[in-house]
């Protein structure tokens, strides 16, 4: 990023000048450099052609190594496009090969040989704990040594090809305009029939052919041009006794296999014959986060007496199992998995979880026969009996989706051919891989329908497809979205596909591809966007085709599509439900103890409990006085899809010394202004008449009812935790201290390209950076994130918009101090450490200069201000956290919970309050099983 054009303007002329002078310094080098090679023109003509030779060999040497470079650039582009930034840089450092194993030493563990892969290498660099980088050091030399994965595999599916493996065909003619197989490989080095076959297989093609010696080609036909004159009399670079074609002909042999079978997605005509018996269900729910109403209400959707649930809940999830906990009371057919795994993205965990938890039903006492599994983001677009009636029609069929028609992308893009290793609740990249040869491997959606039989073979038999293909995937990313389908497609069952995972899926992969989980996987991968409102008529397009559940609906992104597809299954049970429109996300609970809550975070909710409880005197002069105690629990409150504050709860003791649980509804004002309201400026103010619809803008009066449910977004303001996919913050309450990572979420409506700068200022009054950022043409939400060393200086910053020289808006934000560090209050060497700024710049140069231009006045009075409270500790620091809260912050309202003194008895009950977390919530709400219908709706 470049710093801000406004920072150029004082010392143009200083830089001219230099200019100048060093220009004519060189040219007074290159007139006495002239003057030498015009005396040395006078040598003798061998040397000029010795001179000559060796400059002809300099040149060809150099475009020969610019041609490589561009090989390898081409090579790894794919490659590249998957690592994250953060790895390349990393990767970058690497220590030269005789300092890795003495580092490792230094560190605490002990490499078994000398690691070769720069990617381990890195990892071990990375990684936080011994046991971690011992793990991962094991593992890349274990892969050296050739002990971890297997050369080949068996294929035991029985549908084979018209050829065994290896059958000759023949020498066919091919035509560079109209290719004779359809997939290609370039082999330098290693190809012969063996290799190319082993490839061809492995990426599900019939034939293989070899041309012109390092060709490998792929296809399900061939012969479309014939043999004759076809010459195949080329060498093989793997195998000199062997042939590889010629020029534009093919050596052709068969893979062994024939192509896919599948079944179809199949469709929804059911005949009284076709679904009897019908088929008994196991719903595994694999949840994560604190979305536990959200939960609640998807198993209300899917649940019958006569079918199974089984729900895991991520390890370091414990607000989410201990509030789902009381269901196994009062529902028989549900249990939470008590052997619980830590499911990062893309980590091996997951297939660990998933052949736990069927090793864990067969084990129980439940029949069921299908194995569905969903997640916290799922929700039913179809009844529960359409389903049911779908599994019976196609009883004992295996139902995965495939990713297409390319396996050679899907390998590449996927990783399949790296290693992974998942430590440190991180996915570390350990290198590449050969996979195993003799089996094709597939993938596509990690959401599946899985018969009983199959998942007995699964976890019990002891054949080696299966045992290798666990190992296998072991050392996989993503391995749920590939492993049932590999082990599938070269097992017994081969013949049982149906490509069908039940789910239409929300991609949009220009904003789902953002390599939003890099902080926990050393790769890019790709995530679905959240169902809007809008999406409704697309959703309900799926009415005819078997499918069955959609994904992601989100509470906290859009509610209101999840009560439209309430409305659309259950009808008339969906009118006049209290709280429809209103959700509540828990942010924080006293007993998570394990669940580490950010020190930011805390001190906002301290503040909010002492100026809840100072409210509340105020309100009922002076008889209600309390002495807050501890903060219980904290919601997020949001209302017809948009954020309605913070709710906070927690215990206070009155003046009599009798416990009372108060509630109070914190609302967060926003500082945003715009200075100049003409020209580009425009461009913000304007989008009052604007909506979002897929991250794109769009203008909302075009077709008013089309956007009802639009929402409108704050278009210049500063957070943290920002979802690029989503384009808001999670950082809900926009909760900043002096460790946060700030963000600046821009909103610009359509209009003519700018570029504007961007200037932070700190309470100090010290410009912490400036830059420059290009708008386009088109309507977009941009978030823009400064490199600003930390800690940073809390109090009030600003975020100023300069277009041209000219304040054109500006934002005022809070960072809070912390009133407690790692959970114990700070004292004054501590409060000095983490309130007083970065030591040096904020970034990497001084923007002082910019002080006129953006009008920053008492300077000095601001730095001895701010240098005063970067010393406050005990209760001035309390003080002085809470007036700042107080400037931010509104207490909206407050309500009691359980008994009361008569002193406060005039305060509301918060089972009484709308907005209140203890208030009804009916459709989220699990009661008892309706004894006739079997549902609990």
């Amino acid at each position: 990023m470049a710093a801000s054009r406004i920072a150029s303007s004082r010392r143009l002329c200083c830089k001219y000048k230099c200019i100048f002078y060093v220009a004519f310094v060189i040219l007074c080098v290159q007139f006495f450099l002239y003057n030498i090679n015009i005396k040395e023109a006078d040598n003798s003509s061998d040397d000029r052609e010795s001179h000559e030779e060796v400059r002809d060999t300099r040149v060809l040497t150099e475009e020969d190594s610019e041609e490589k470079k561009q090989e390898d650039e081409d090579g790894n582009a794919n490659e590249g496009e998957d690592l994250s930034e953060e790895v390349l840089a990393s990767e970058e450092k690497l220590p030269n090969e005789g300092l890795g194993i003495k580092s490792g030493l230094l560190a605490g563990y002990a490499p078994p040989c000398k690691i070769e892969s720069a990617q381990a290498m890195s990892a071990i660099e990375r990684a936080t704990t011994r046991e971690c980088k011992q793990e991962i050091a094991d593992v890349a030399c274990g892969i050296q040594e050739g002990g971890v994965y297997p050369g080949s595999l068996p294929n035991t599916c029985h549908l084979k090809g018209n050829h065994s493996k290896g059958h000759y065909y023949g020498c066919y003619l091919d035509d560079a305009e109209d290719r004779d197989m359809t997939h290609q490989k370039t082999l330098p080095t290693e190809n012969w029939s063996q290799t190319c076959i082993d490839y061809c297989l492995q990426i599900g093609f019939r034939y293989a052919g070899l041309q012109y010696g390092r060709e490998c080609w792929c296809g399900n036909s061939f012969g479309k041009h014939g043999t004759t004159g076809a010459a195949c009399n080329q060498r093989c670079p793997g195998n000199s006794k062997e042939f590889c074609g010629g020029y534009l002909t093919n050596d052709v042999y068969s893979t062994g296999i024939q192509e896919r079978f599948s079944n179809g997605p199949g469709n929804l005509h059911f005949e009284e014959e076709d679904v009897r018996p019908k088929v008994r269900v196991l719903f595994v729910l694999t949840l994560n986060g604190r979305q536990v109403r959200q939960v609640r209400r998807l198993l209300k959707a899917i649940y019958h007496r006569d079918h199974f649930y089984l729900l895991h809940v991520d390890a370091r999830q414990e607000y989410l199992f201990r509030e789902l906990l009381p269901l196994e009371q009062l529902l028989s057919n549900v249990r939470l998995v008590r052997k619980r795994f830590a499911t990062i993205w893309g980590g091996a965990s997951l297939l660990d979880a998933h052949l736990h938890i069927i090793e864990e039903a067969l084990e129980m006492d439940w029949m069921w026969d299908y194995y569905v599994n969903l997640s916290e983001s799922d929700y039913p677009i179809k009844k529960l009996d359409s389903l049911v009636s779908y599994l019976s029609k196609y009883r004992g069929h295996i139902f995965l989706k495939s990713h297409g028609r390319n396996t050679s992308l899907f390998v590449r893009k996927q990783g399949l051919d790296q290693t992974f290793l998942q430590c440190d609740n991180h996915l570390w990249r350990l290198g590449t891989r050969t996979l195993p040869s003799g089996i094709q491997v597939d993938g596509g959606s990690d959401w599946v329908g899985l018969p009983r039989h199959f998942c007995l073979y699964v976890v019990t038999s002891k054949d080696k497809l299966l045992t290798e293909l666990k190992k296998l995937y072991k050392y996989t990313l993503l391995p749920v979205e590939s492993f049932f389908h590999t082990l599938l497609h070269n097992s017994h069952f081969c013949d049982k596909w149906m490509e069908n995972n039940l789910h239409v899926t929300n991609w949009n992969r220009k904003r789902g591809c953002k390599c939003q989980h890099k902080n926990v996987v050393d790769w890019c991968g790709c995530s679905p966007n959240d169902f809007l409102s809008q999406d409704l008529d697309r959703i309900l397009s799926y009415e005819v085709k078997p499918i069955f559940f959609g994904r992601k609906f989100e509470a906290t992104v859009n509610q209101d599509i999840i009560n439209s597809m309430d409305v659309y299954l259950f009808g008339n049970e969906m009118t006049d439900v209290t709280a429809l429109t209103s959700y509540w996300q828990n942010e924080y609970h006293h007993l998570d103890h394990h669940t580490g809550v950010d020190d930011t975070f805390l001190s906002f909710y301290l503040s909010f409990m002492r100026l809840t409880t100072t409210r509340l005197a105020a309100d009922t002069t002076g008889q209600c006085q309390v002495v807050p105690n501890k903060v219980l629990q904290v919601h997020l409150f949001q209302r017809g899809d948009r954020n309605q504050g913070l709710l906070v709860l927690f215990e206070t003791t009155s003046k009599e010394g009798t416990r009372l649980v108060l509630e109070s509804h914190m609302m967060l004002r926003q500082h945003y202004s715009v200075i100049n309201p003409t020209g580009p400026a425009g461009r913000l103010i304007n989008l009052e008449e604007f909506a979002i619809y897929n991250g794109v803008l769009l203008y909302l009066y075009t077709n008013p009812v089309q956007y009802t449910y639009l929402q409108f977004d704050n278009i210049f303001q500063v957070g943290s935790d920002f979802d690029l996919k989503e384009a808001i913050f999670r950082n809900y309450g926009q909760l900043l201290g002096p460790y946060s990572d700030l963000v600046l979420r821009h909103t610009w409506g359509p209009g003519t390209p700018l570029v504007v700068s961007i200037a932070w200022i700190d309470p100090a009054k010290v410009i912490a950076a400036s830059y420059d950022i290009n708008i386009t043409s088109e309507g977009q939400i941009g978030p823009f994130k400064p490199q600003l060393k930390q800690p940073l200086r809390p109090g009030v910053w600003t975020c100023v918009l300069m277009y041209r020289y000219e304040v054109i808006a500006q934002v005022n934000f809070l960072v809070l101090p912390l009133s407690v560090f790692r959970g114990n209050p700070l004292d004054s060497r501590k409060a000095g450490l983490h309130h007083n700024g970065p030591i040096g710049y904020y970034a990497k140069q001084d923007f002082s200069e910019f002080e006129e231009v953006l009008r920053v006045t008492n300077v000095r009075e601001a730095r001895a201000a701010a240098d005063e409270n970067g010393q406050k500790h005990g209760r001035a620091l309390e003080e002085w956290t809470d007036s700042l809260c107080a400037e931010f912050w509104s207490v909206q309202d407050i309500c009691r919970t359980g008994a009361v003194s008569s002193n406060c008895a005039s305060v509301k009950k918060c089972e009484e309050s709308p907005w209140s977390s203890l208030s009804p919530d009916p459709k989220s709400t699990i009661t008892a099983v309706n004894p006739i219908t079997g549902l609990i709706r």
